[in-house]
């Protein structure tokens, strides 16, 4: 029952949240340098005159006072309406749901990478503490948390596309394709994960818990994988989830590398454009992503660790 009541508590706590960050983002996409009807006009190609302006203003809403916009929006928002893109004339619901999955499945590919591939060297890094393997998994990891994202994709698109043929150069949003992508974005996080979980292993080496399992007779490895590896890792677990949501709120340079067509791409050319209900959406969207996370967090937290205590 308590812990119910504190999800309960937790969920409560994000409404003046969400409020706070739906001003700040209708406030921000409004102060945006340009004119919202000039830039629609010439996106569609068409002269911006004094009566294509005040009709444009007019049906986008636009001539009406600032809080009167936010209220109607507001309103629209509640039920889940972001109203409609002012490029392409369609919902922008459906506009961000469209390509969220594509992102969604970019973000799950390389947390996943990055996970598994920081577990094992982790544990070898602790294992072996510094033998020459360690030292060069340590060089390794901090190279890895510096080497700029679209560097880095773009040195793989040209040795696995263009030199190799191991992959497509243009990867779009299937399954098969999905490996090159999704490495881009899991090296920097991996080699944060090695350094992190390395040294949270060296850490619980030293607790009597350990000793006791090793005079149980378990090798050092042993002791690790099944007593180490549980309790080091919850640090890592907050790290994980707060990084799994920068990657749901779109990766621009890797989506447009890979041709990926993900919800990152399509905030920034919507900032280009100006197109104010789909920035104002994918604030939203990202805010609700990154706070939900949290949530997962702190409810993993309550029956991952048993130490943890409600108040």
């Amino acid at each position: 029952m308590r812990r119910l009541r504190f999800i309960l508590y937790r969920i409560l706590q994000m409404i003046p949240i969400l409020l706070v960050v739906s001003i700040l983002a209708f406030v921000l996409s409004n102060m945006s340098a340009g004119d919202v009807a000039t830039i629609t006009i010439r996106s569609q190609g068409e002269e911006v005159t004094a009566e294509s302006l005040a009709a444009v203003r007019q049906e986008l809403g636009l001539d009406n006072p600032l809080p009167v916009q936010y209220l109607t929006w507001l309103g629209k928002v509640l039920r889940l309406d972001f109203g409609a893109s002012f490029q392409t004339k369609k919902p922008v619901t459906e506009e961000i749901f469209r390509r969220f999955p594509a992102t969604l499945k970019l973000a799950f590919a390389a947390t996943l990478i990055s996970v598994l591939f920081a577990i094992p060297i982790a544990l070898l890094c602790a294992r072996y503490r510094n033998s020459p393997f360690d030292h060069a998994f340590r060089i390794v990891s901090a190279c890895g948390t510096t080497i700029p994202d679209f560097w880095l994709g773009l040195m793989l698109l040209y040795a696995f596309a263009v030199k190799l043929h191991l992959a497509p150069v243009v990867a779009g949003n299937k399954w098969q394709n999905i490996f090159l992508p999704a490495l881009t974005l899991s090296v920097n996080n991996g080699a944060t994960y090695i350094r992190l979980l390395r040294e949270n292993l060296i850490k619980v080496r030293s607790m009597d818990y350990m000793r006791a399992a090793r005079a149980r007779g378990l090798s050092e490895m042993e002791t690790l994988i099944r007593h180490g590896i549980k309790n080091a890792m919850l640090p890592c677990i907050t790290l994980v989830g707060v990084n799994f949501g920068k990657l749901l709120s779109g990766m621009f340079a890797c989506e447009t590398i890979f041709s990926w067509n993900g919800i990152g791409k399509f905030a920034v050319d919507s900032i280009r454009l100006k197109d104010i209900p789909v920035i104002q959406g994918y604030i939203l969207v990202v805010a609700v992503t990154f706070i939900g996370i949290n949530l997962l967090l702190d409810i993993m937290y309550l029956y991952i660790d048993p130490k943890i205590q409600i108040e």
